[in-house]
């Protein structure tokens, strides 16, 4: 028995269009989502894109010019001098000549008024003024290049550089003492630092005692304070003795600076002993030494001197004339009760003359 066959569907083909469902084919609840999704657009929303479209190339086209202005203004203003010229940063340089060694300071603060002090770095070279002039632009360049590498290179033209040389080099007399600060006037106009001549010069004792007595209460948190809560001084150089102390009254008016730090004015008073120094004294106890064993040499053919003031065991610097007796050998005693009569002896012959 032959049954009709079923009949087969047609297989789609491209050309086959889309028949969506009658909306009565669907339930009530798929008919909404049906027709948000349905693939024909609404002709009604290409004036809505069109109207955005046009809406921002407006907006663009009038805040670009203001942008523009506001991007160029800001240029000027950071590019002008005005702004250049407060730097937060800013450096100093100070060197002190002595006659065996020179020492150079190199200070960095912060703030256009210099009002912190950020940093500081030190060195020493040698020789000092008493080697002679050709030796100390050696000694100076040397002094240069360790400050050039502390100080950025933008800031070399900007960073004042002054020389103070001790009472020492006055030993030296008039006319090579004036050679020993052109030499460092010579070295400093070609460092690259800013320098003027005046600011290369010679310090009094009383300057020299007032310059460490602001360094030590600086150091010490001091300064702002009351004058007796400050620290005083002694200090003792190779040529020169200072003291410095701050003073409730002028009392003594002769010896007195009056200066004012961190909104506090200090009567400082300072004093300054050129024969008292270190190399002075020494050379003293030496010198009266040697009298001493001159006036005995007749009597004795001894040569060695003892020295009360030179610890045993150190090793005195011998001299190849040592037979002579104007260069005796000085023997180390360590003898402090006879070292201390010796220097009370100097402080009275000092007192009287």
């Amino acid at each position: 028995m032959n049954f009709p066959k079923s009949p087969q569907p047609r297989p789609s083909s491209p050309s086959s269009s889309y028949i969506p469902p009658h909306r009565t084919q669907l339930h009530p609840r798929m008919i909404s989502l049906y027709s948000s999704s349905s693939p024909n657009p609404n002709p009604n929303n290409k004036p809505h894109t069109t109207r955005c479209l046009l809406f921002f190339f407006a907006l663009l086209f009038f805040t670009a010019p203001f942008l523009f202005y506001l991007f160029s203004t800001a240029l000027q203003i950071h590019s002008s001098p005005k702004f250049a010229d407060s730097r937060p940063a800013s450096f100093a340089l100070a060197l002190r000549a002595g006659p065996h060694a020179l020492r150079l300071s190199v200070f960095h603060f912060l703030g256009p008024a210099r009002a912190l002090l950020a940093a500081a770095h030190s060195a020493a070279a040698s020789p000092g003024f008493d080697a002679g002039p050709d030796a100390l632009r050696g000694t100076v360049a040397e002094l240069i290049k360790f400050a050039k590498g502390r100080v950025p290179r933008r800031e070399w033209g900007n960073t004042v550089v002054r020389l103070d040389a001790t009472e020492e080099v006055e030993g030296l007399g008039v006319k090579e003492a004036e050679k020993v600060l052109e030499c460092f006037r010579q070295a400093l106009r070609v460092s690259g630092f800013l320098f003027k001549d005046e600011w290369a010069r010679v310090i009094s004792g009383e300057e020299q005692g007032i310059s460490s007595w602001v360094a030590v209460n600086y150091a010490l948190g001091n300064l702002g304070r009351e004058a007796q809560e400050t620290t005083g001084i002694v200090e003792l150089g190779g040529a020169s003795l200072q003291v410095t102390s701050a003073k409730l009254n002028a009392d003594l008016a002769q010896s007195l600076r009056t200066i004012r730090l961190s909104g506090v004015t200090y009567n400082l008073y300072t004093q300054s002993w050129p024969q008292l120094g270190q190399d002075v004294v020494w050379k003293s106890l030496e010198e009266g030494l040697k009298y001493r064993e001159l006036k005995l040499s007749s009597k004795s053919s001894k040569r060695n001197i003892i020295n009360p003031c030179i610890p045993r065991g150190y090793e005195y610097p011998q001299i190849t004339n040592a037979s002579d007796v104007k260069h005796p050998i000085f023997q180390p005693a360590g003898n402090f009760s006879a070292c201390r009569s010796k220097a009370v002896s100097l402080l009275k012959r000092t007192e009287d003359s």
